[in-house]
């Protein structure tokens, strides 16, 4: 005796079949949509709030103590400095005290000009320079400490870096 299988299982099977491809798809679509958003754009915007270059005249008068970091959102190379470094900004609690600034499409001279009039010293103001990625830390609205190429540096080192620079306040 043969056993008959009803017209509605396959329907069934097939309705599977095509919600299961579709998922697939888009999950796919998703995953290469989001690899190309953290591919134009810093994972930094997540932990920190951006500035332009035209705002950083008025942040510093109101903000004396902070700490810019600079650097291109399309540089491939320091995707996991900054996935490292978005960790050390949570576990020192400095999300308020960090400021990200998206390099691309700014005018550089503009921008090092301008920085460099916030320097403490002349010898501040010497070790301003082009840099993939950079650090300037601010206190009393004059950059105290300057960092090039930061993703050359450790976690570590920058952790202790950026501890004694929190504790000249207390």
């Amino acid at each position: 005796m043969e056993k008959k299988i009803p017209l509605k299982n396959y329907i069934i099977l097939v309705i599977i079949f095509l919600v299961t491809i579709i998922a697939v798809f888009y999950m796919r679509d998703w995953y290469i949509t989001t690899k190309e958003y953290y591919a134009q754009n810093s994972v930094m915007t997540k932990v920190t709030r951006e500035i332009k270059n035209e705002e950083i005249s008025n942040y510093v008068m109101e903000n004396q103590r902070f700490i810019l970091y600079v650097s291109s959102g399309q540089d491939s190379n320091i995707k996991d400095f900054e996935d490292e470094f978005k960790e050390l900004i949570k576990k020192l609690d400095l999300n308020d005290d960090v400021l990200y600034m998206n390099m691309d499409g700014v005018n550089m001279d503009n921008f090092y000009k301008l920085i460099k009039g916030y320097s403490d010293s002349k010898k501040i103001e010497n070790q301003i320079s082009t840099s993939n990625c950079s650090l300037y830390l601010f206190d009393g609205g004059k950059i105290t400490l300057v960092l090039n190429d930061v993703s050359s540096y450790s976690i570590k080192r920058l952790e202790n870096i950026i501890e004694s620079w929190m504790m000249e306040d207390a």
